[in-house]
């Protein structure tokens, strides 16, 4: 079960016993207040303290609620951006590619060795020998202009990041 489910199952299971204690407290406060009232002494510290906890352990079950539905809004818009820049470097690896006239084999082995794989690891992916992965890759490394994997890596971090300098520092 991916993880964002297990957390809202958590979730929404803690505030299910947070409403079952709440009802019971109210119930037993009912009950307390309704015995109390056929006597003439009034309310007691115990009863005012089982009031106060269930006012607390309802405003404590809103407040999750609030928080919760929060969180699943931040969740989805994360989720939303994370697509978008998959989308936008894909776009950006194609315009590349394409510049770079690279094949489609090359084109494969390309993105697998900027997803950190190494030569052997895209052989046995591709169903290609080693050392049709290592031509590839040297190929690739020439179209584009790059000494190696970390050339290739850093050529899309510098399109990716350009300009942008590190915040504080001149």
């Amino acid at each position: 079960m991916p993880r964002n489910i297990n957390g809202s199952l958590v979730l929404l299971l803690t505030i299910a016993v947070q409403v079952t204690f709440a009802v019971l407290f109210l119930g037993f406060f009912a009950f307390d207040v309704s015995t109390i009232l056929t006597q003439p002494v009034g309310y007691s510290i115990r009863e005012l303290f089982e009031l106060f906890a269930v006012l607390a352990l309802i405003l404590s079950i809103a407040i999750n609620i609030v928080m919760i539905r929060r969180l699943l809004k931040r969740a989805a818009a994360a989720e939303q951006a994370l697509m978008i820049a998959r989308g936008a470097f894909q776009t950006l690896a194609e315009a590349e590619f394409d510049r770079w006239e690279l094949s489609r084999a090359e084109r494969e082995v390309a993105l697998l060795a900027i997803k950190g794989f190494s030569n052997a690891e895209i052989a046995e992916m591709t169903g290609k020998s080693e050392g049709t992965v290592k031509s590839q890759s040297a190929a690739v490394f020439r179209k584009a202009d790059v000494q190696g994997r970390i050339g290739l890596v850093t050529h899309f971090m510098e399109e990716i990041v350009g300009d942008t300098l590190v915040p504080g520092q001149d």
